[in-house]
């Protein structure tokens, strides 16, 4: 039997639920963990300068490379891959460029009025109405539209206050180099996952890789990002977040709309979950 990626998606809209949320491992209370070692410390202070540049940027571009495992049915592991070239302008603006390993490529596009999701090789798309803001958007997209965002955290201006908080244990592993750039690299746990960060040294204090195992999944599958090609001050153009469709695109709802339409069309108040 072909290994199969174990996403499930809208009409050809590729999704896959172990990957939705970064870090899913519940917030808690700064109490609960308390840095109690130079070593917890520093890694905290890196993650948290870290937070704080993301979140205060107008907006960015860069390209992930990404690779996740796919448990099969026996037991086996497969990984697969993705590269996604993302373009962000706070406060609405969104485009995501994802082509898969296999070659097939998709797009999500919020434009400030809707999302739009489409797959070029099955000449398909699907919209909904998008909240005001991209926080809001990304809760919507990933929770009520039931879509995979990988890293959508990272996004969301909430990183600043959430993902200081969302690990047990955080701790300093080294300064290195990722493509031959000064690094600092941190290891956390959680309840749920295992994570690393390898975060840019100086004055842009950018993500640039990092890996994350599922540890409550069958089989732990990892995932892994590589982020490069990060310009902090983009001038994008009109055109950029502006939709094109294919010739003779098919409009399909996503799969949420069809089970519950009413549901799926109401946005997502603010700071309800975590993308």
């Amino acid at each position: 039997m072909k290994p199969s990626r174990k996403q499930l998606g809208s009409g050809g809209f590729r999704g896959c639920w172990w990957l939705i949320a970064m870090l899913a491992t519940g917030p808690l209370n700064a109490a609960d963990a308390p840095a109690k070692t130079e070593s917890q410390r520093q890694a905290a202070t890196v993650l948290k300068s870290m937070a704080n540049y993301l979140a205060e940027l107008p907006g960015f571009s860069c390209t992930s490379a990404n690779s996740f495992e796919a448990v099969q049915a026996d037991g086996q592991r497969i990984e697969f891959g993705e590269t996604r070239r993302i373009a962000l302008a706070r406060p609405d603006r969104l485009r995501i460029d994802e082509v898969s390993s296999d070659g097939t490529s998709d797009l999500a596009l919020f434009d400030g009025k809707q999302i739009t999701m489409v797959s070029a090789d099955d000449n398909v798309y699907a919209q909904a109405p998008q909240p005001p803001s991209i926080e809001d958007a990304l809760v919507y997209f990933v929770r009520d539209l039931r879509m995979r965002m990988p890293l959508a955290l990272l996004l969301s201006t909430h990183v600043r206050s959430e993902l200081p908080i969302l690990a047990k244990d955080v701790d300093y592993v080294e300064r290195t180099e990722i493509r031959g750039q000064a690094a600092h690299h941190i290891a956390g746990r959680g309840d749920s996952v295992d994570f690393q960060l390898w975060i840019a040294d100086g004055a842009k204090p950018l993500p640039l890789r990092i890996v994350i195992i599922y540890k409550l999944a069958p089989g732990q599958p990892r995932f892994a990002a590589e982020l490069s090609d990060w310009t902090v001050s983009p001038k994008f153009q009109d055109v950029t977040f502006q939709l094109s469709l294919p010739k003779d695109a098919r409009k399909i709802p996503f799969a949420v709309q069809l089970l519950a339409p009413e549901a799926a069309q109401q946005p997502a108040a603010s700071g309800e979950v975590k993308p």
